[in-house]
């Protein structure tokens, strides 16, 4: 996995632990709830740019490489040469997109959770989910227990 990918599961493995809390708890992490939105926010910028960051990175390598000559060496044994050196291996597009889905689904968890427990109201709920454009049923979150 890339950096790009671990942050985003590793904020979605959290949200969705805030989801499994008791009540008082899940106050306490309501109350920073735009912190938690920025850190949203923020991880899908991380993966949206991935691609854009990617092509500097591989471009910059490759221009280095080329105005310099440089040449790859076995790291065990620097007397052997590789030859031509290798480019940068991208982060697969699947981590990428399954990073994404577990951080919007683990949002819409949370902020579900704090509707169903009339710790935010419909309209709260609609707004965060239409910022982030997470998909819900609202009339599912509204029966569901």
């Amino acid at each position: 996995m890339s950096y790009s990918s671990d942050v985003a599961v590793l904020l979605a493995k959290q949200l969705t632990r805030f989801a499994t809390l008791n009540r008082h708890q899940l106050v306490g992490h309501l109350a920073n709830l735009d912190f938690w939105l920025s850190e949203v926010a923020h991880s899908l910028q991380v993966l949206d740019g991935y691609n854009v960051r990617f092509e500097q990175l591989k471009n910059a390598q490759a221009k280095y490489t080329a105005e310099h000559k440089t040449i790859e060496f076995a790291l065990d044994d620097p007397c052997c040469i590789r030859g031509p050196v290798a480019g940068p291996k991208r982060a697969p597009a699947g981590d990428l997109k399954d990073g994404r889905r577990q951080l919007c689904d683990s949002l819409c968890r949370f902020l579900s959770r704090c509707f169903k427990e009339k710790l935010i109201d419909e309209s709260a709920l609609r707004e965060t989910c239409d910022r982030f454009d997470i998909g819900i049923d609202y009339d599912e979150v509204k029966t569901s227990k």
